[in-house]
């Protein structure tokens, strides 16, 4: 890796860390600008930044009690997916780097609901089981235009994007790029936890 790159993704990922800046672009950009970067410098992208994240996570929790967040945010995914497949009679996708494990510099469960239903009826699902209000987004994917709700509990995000049926067969790629993405189904994430 280039090592201006890196400093710029320990920087930006210290900022996060730090609760300093909002969210990943706007901690690589003032990250540049302290360490006085010029606009040709390397930036880093975001998973770089995560790299540094997840490194200083362990070391600041110590392994067991990081694999033990990490497990409760997946348990919190399953959870989710059930009421989610249960209340719509859907099928569900933890997608993104949370269905790697990966949930550092600000825990997002990013959920894909297939199934026909209400954006205002998953949100009102969410709310009932105690997340906050949430607030609503449109997304350009491959297939179109899709919603989704983003809300948070506890320290931890949700988003859940609402997904037609009929978009099942492209599951293991990425919305919006097309490319493949890490995806785990509901099955797979009990399989995982031997006291589902």
């Amino acid at each position: 890796m280039n090592v201006l790159r890196d400093r710029i993704a320990r920087r930006a990922a210290a900022l996060l860390a730090a609760g300093a800046e909002p969210d990943i672009h706007h901690a690589i950009k003032n990250a540049a600008f302290t360490l006085g970067f010029s606009r040709g410098a390397p930036i880093p992208n975001e998973s770089e930044v995560r790299k540094h994240l997840q490194g200083m996570a362990q070391e600041s929790l110590g392994d067991a009690e990081y694999r033990d967040r990490v497990q409760g945010t997946m348990a919190l995914a399953a959870e989710m997916m059930d009421l989610l497949e249960r209340g719509f009679s859907g099928l569900t996708l933890l997608a993104g780097r949370g269905a790697r494990g990966h949930f550092d510099g600000g825990a997002e469960i990013h959920i894909r609901l297939y199934a026909h239903a209400e954006l205002s009826d998953i949100a009102q699902l969410l709310v009932d089981v105690g997340f906050e209000e949430p607030s609503f987004e449109t997304i350009e994917t491959k297939h179109g235009r899709a919603n989704r709700v983003r809300t948070s509990m506890d320290g931890v995000t949700l988003v859940v994007v609402r997904c037609l049926p009929e978009w099942w067969s492209d599951h293991e790629h990425d919305l919006v790029t097309g490319r493949p993405a890490a995806t785990r189904t509901l099955k797979s994430l009990r399989h995982d936890d031997p006291g589902a």
